[in-house]
Order: C-alpha cells, then sequence, then structure tokens
C-alpha cells in the first residue's frame, strides 16, 4: 500500500488529496525540472530533525544553502530578479495550530513526506479562518519542489512519518525576520518581516506573545506512520 493510501486508512475521517488532483491548482503548483540531489546531500549533511520534545527548527536564511546552484535557478525561475533568502525547517507537528501567509510565494523543497494543511486568504473573514471547515490536506511525497501561492494559507506541515518532517523555505528576502525595533503597524497580523499570522487557541505560548487568534473550529490533526 502507498504511502498516502496509509495516511488515508489511518485517517479516515478526513480527505486527504493528492498534488496531482485539480484542487490543489488553486493553492501552488508543482515542478519537476529540478535537480535537487545537490540540496538533498547538504540537508542530509548539515540538518537534523529535533527530537520531539525540542523546538522545531527553522533558519530563515542559510548563505551556505542559498550559494546551492539548484536553489538560484529555482530563486530566478519563480522570483523574476527579486532578491530571494532560503534556509532550512526541521521538526514535528501533528496539527495545524496557526496559519500564516506572506506577500509573495513560498517555495519549498521538502526531503520527507508531509501533509500539508493549507486553505485561501479569502477564506479568512474578519481575520478569521475555520481551518476545521474550510482547510484541504494534501499528500506531499518527499523529493518535491512546491510553489505555495501568496494567498494560500499555510504552517509547519504534518509528519507523515513518527520520525517529523524536513525541507527548505524559500521567500523574498527578508521574510521571517524580526521587525525593527521601532516598527509600528495598524495591523494585528503582522508578526514579524512579512509574516502574516493568526493562531488556534490551543497556543497559548504564541497567544502570550501577543499573536491573535484566528485558527477556529476543532483541531485539525493528523495520525502519522510509525
Amino acid at each position: 500500500m502507498s504511502t498516502i493510501d496509509q495516511l488515508r486508512t489511518l485517517n479516515q475521517d478526513k480527505t486527504i488529496h493528492s498534488l496531482d488532483e485539480t484542487a490543489f491548482a488553486d493553492y501552488g503548483v508543482t515542478y519537476a525540472q529540478y535537480d535537487v540531489s545537490e540540496l538533498k546531500n547538504f540537508m542530509d549533511q548539515h540538518v537534523t530533525i529535533p527530537a520531539p520534545s525540542e523546538a522545531n527548527l527553522y533558519v530563515p536564511s542559510n548563505p551556505d544553502m542559498e550559494k546551492i546552484p539548484v536553489v538560484q535557478q529555482i530563486g530566478r525561475d519563480v522570483y523574476a530578479g527579486l532578491p530571494i533568502e532560503a534556509g532550512e525547517c526541521a521538526g514535528h507537528a501533528e496539527a495545524l495550530t496557526a496559519v500564516e501567509f506572506h506577500q509573495g510565494s513560498e517555495v519549498n523543497v521538502f526531503f520527507t513526506d508531509v501533509v500539508m494543511v493549507i486553505g485561501k486568504r479569502g477564506q479568512m473573514h474578519d481575520d478569521q479562518f475555520n481551518a476545521e471547515k474550510d482547510a484541504k490536506l494534501f499528500f506531499v511525497p518527499a523529493g518535491t519542489v512546491v510553489e505555495f501561492f501568496s494567498d494560500t494559507l499555510h504552517y509547519s506541515p504534518c509528519e507523515a512519518h513518527a520520525s517529523g518532517f524536513k525541507f527548505i523555505v524559500m521567500l523574498v528576502r527578508g521574510s521571517n525576520q524580526p521587525l525593527p525595533a521601532d516598527y509600528h503597524t495598524d495591523n494585528k497580523l503582522i508578526v514579524k518581516q512579512n509574516k502574516f499570522q493568526v493562531v488556534h487557541a490551543s497556543r497559548t505560548d504564541k497567544i502570550k506573545q501577543g499573536i491573535q487568534v484566528g485558527v477556529t473550529g476543532e483541531l485539525v490533526q493528523v495520525k502519522h506512520l510509525n
């Protein structure tokens, strides 16, 4: 049985789509033309998935990764000359506890199987997104290069296996970096540079940081394979 079919069997209360279904066209696009073997070797050598008891790892900009030719090529093809950043993300997650979006697409290159739980910015009303009602789940196999459109609501992937997730994040340079100390905005969704985020009520840690509650409904959880 394929991995996606095993996940579907384990999560029979949910619909887990594949990326080749027409439903994904609203959220992003996949690219099969890139050889990511050098990038995989880099991730294998330099990035270890933290233990479940540890915090997830995210580095917005890794200069050594950004020098890899395929990263530069993807950047040219997707961002059309804009300066880009690329960094690693690794860890564990079993539920959609927040959603965020950026001005400009996000490109992910996945090195583990994951399930992405995503929505559309147009489904947010009064800064609220009912994930239980509106989110869609997509299985993403390891080795996939995905561009998620700017208005696609997303967060950390849900792990398909107990070993966790590992992937890279590409964005317009400066995204997800701390805001200047003197920065002022009336937009309560802004939490970092080019990062607009709301969280589920279960994320008391984020709420204490001042991040708004905006993911509503029952927590969307994905059971993973052992």
